[in-house]
């Protein structure tokens, strides 16, 4: 009985695997890139990127960060730059007093970002735009 259950799992999961795989190689799938604008967030930041991250591993989405930088003086930009390390899909940008933004480090690519979501990570109104969040 029980190496039938096993197989029975081992199926659903191989059918689950080569479906999410056809999806992947066909290209339909929607793509979405979330800009965050972090100021002083160090108690969150890693929290939110890894809600987004979990959110595309079980919707099966596309999805990049941009995590910008605005005038931020704790350790939001050191926590960030260890997600953005590699082939992450996550960029940083760092804004500092004036309005230019400078790019500090880029860890993706900004080809293809396809709906973009910009979330202003000091309004409560636009956290409710990410994720797992309401």
């Amino acid at each position: 009985m029980f190496p039938d259950l096993l197989w029975i799992v081992g199926l659903y999961a191989a059918a689950i695997l080569a479906v999410h795989g056809l999806v992947r190689r066909n290209g339909r799938m929607e793509r979405r890139h979330y800009v965050l604008v972090a100021g002083n967030h160090q108690m969150h930041i890693e929290w939110y990127i890894r809600s987004i991250r979990q959110f595309a591993r079980r919707s099966g989405m596309d999805i990049g960060i941009t995590v910008v930088l605005d005038r931020s003086n704790d350790d939001t930009g050191r926590i960030t730059e260890c997600y953005a390390r590699g082939k992450s899909g996550i960029d940083w940008v760092h804004r500092s007093d004036g309005d230019d933004i400078g790019i500090s480090r880029s860890g993706g690519s900004n080809e293809g970002r396809g709906k973009v979501v910009y979330v202003d990570l000091d309004r409560e109104g636009d956290v409710t735009r990410l994720p797992g969040q309401r």
